[in-house]
C-alpha cells in the first residue's frame, strides 16, 4: 500500500528534475546584434550629436544585460566627443551568453571663430564637381542636407569632392573562416595604415600591419585563428589610416 502512494509522489518529482521547460532544452539560444559595425555622430550639429544604441536582443526571460559602460539597459543613449567602441553583453534564463560590439566614429564639424557654426561639404545640384566646404549656421543646415549635401568637409586632403566611397578598402576571405584568412587592405590614397584585430570587448588584440601605403596600394596578410581572441565565435579586423577607417566582422567556424 505504501508502494501504491510512493509512486505517483516518486514520478512528479522525476517529472520535475527531467522534464525541463522548452526554454532549458538543447536548442536554446541568444543574440546581441547590432545593426551595422560602426555608427557616425557628428559633434558640433545638436540633431546629430547623440545616439541611441539599441541592438536586437534575443534569448529567455529573465535576461542580464551589462553594456561596457557598466549600465544595464536595452539600449544606450550616446553623446560622445571622441570615437570609441561600445559593446553589449547579454545572459538569459538558460545560462546562455551573448556579445557583440558597435564602433562609434565622431565627426567634429565644428567651425567658426566661435566653433558655433557647422561644416557642410555643398554639393550644387546638377554640379557635383564644383563641390565645397562650406561654414555656416546650424539653422541653414538641414535644408543643405535635403538637397543632397553632407555634414563634415568634402575632402580631408582638399575642399573638393572626392568620388572615392572610401579611402581605405578591406577584404577578408573566406569569411566565415576556419584556420586561416587572408585580409586584403587597399588604401586609396597614400597614407599610413594599421590593420588590427580587435575582440568583442573593442579591445585590439593583434596587430597585422603597421605601415605606409602608396596611392592605390595594397597589401595582403594571412589571419591565422591563433592570432584570434580564444573562446570567441567573432571579432573585427580594423583598418585605420589617416584618411580614412575600414571594419569587418569576421565570423569564426571550428
Amino acid at each position: 500500500m505504501f508502494s501504491r502512494y510512493l509512486y505517483p509522489v516518486m514520478r512528479q518529482l522525476l517529472t520535475s528534475l527531467f522534464l525541463l521547460p522548452a526554454a532549458f532544452t538543447l536548442n536554446a539560444q541568444c543574440s546581441v546584434e547590432f545593426t551595422a559595425d560602426t555608427v557616425t555622430l557628428y559633434w558640433g550639429y545638436a540633431p546629430l550629436e547623440c545616439m541611441e544604441l539599441a541592438p536586437t536582443v534575443i534569448g529567455a526571460s529573465p535576461m542580464a544585460l551589462l553594456w561596457n559602460t557598466g549600465d544595464t539597459s536595452t539600449t544606450l543613449n550616446v553623446c560622445d566627443t571622441v570615437s570609441s567602441w561600445y559593446t553589449l553583453e547579454l545572459t538569459d534564463d538558460t545560462l546562455c551568453t551573448a556579445m557583440d560590439s558597435v564602433f562609434v566614429q565622431v565627426i567634429d564639424v565644428h567651425c567658426g571663430n566661435n566653433g558655433n557654426k557647422v561644416l557642410v561639404c555643398h554639393i550644387p545640384p546638377g554640379n557635383p564637381s564644383n563641390a565645397h566646404t562650406i561654414c555656416i549656421s546650424e539653422n541653414g543646415v538641414p535644408a543643405h542636407l535635403a538637397h543632397g549635401c553632407h555634414l563634415g568637409p568634402c575632402d580631408m586632403d582638399n575642399d573638393s569632392l572626392n568620388a572615392t566611397p572610401a579611402q581605405l578598402q578591406l577584404l577578408v576571405s573566406p569569411n566565415p573562416m576556419n584556420a586561416q584568412a587572408t585580409v586584403q587592405v587597399t588604401s586609396v590614397v597614400a597614407q599610413h595604415v594599421r590593420l588590427t584585430v580587435v575582440d568583442a570587448t573593442g579591445r585590439r588584440t593583434a596587430l597585422l600591419l603597421d605601415e605606409d601605403l602608396p596611392a592605390n596600394g595594397v597589401r595582403t596578410v594571412v589571419l591565422d585563428r591563433g592570432q584570434l581572441p580564444s573562446g570567441t565565435t567573432a571579432c573585427w579586423v580594423e583598418a585605420q589610416g589617416d584618411f580614412g577607417r575600414e571594419v569587418q566582422r569576421v565570423v569564426l567556424v571550428r
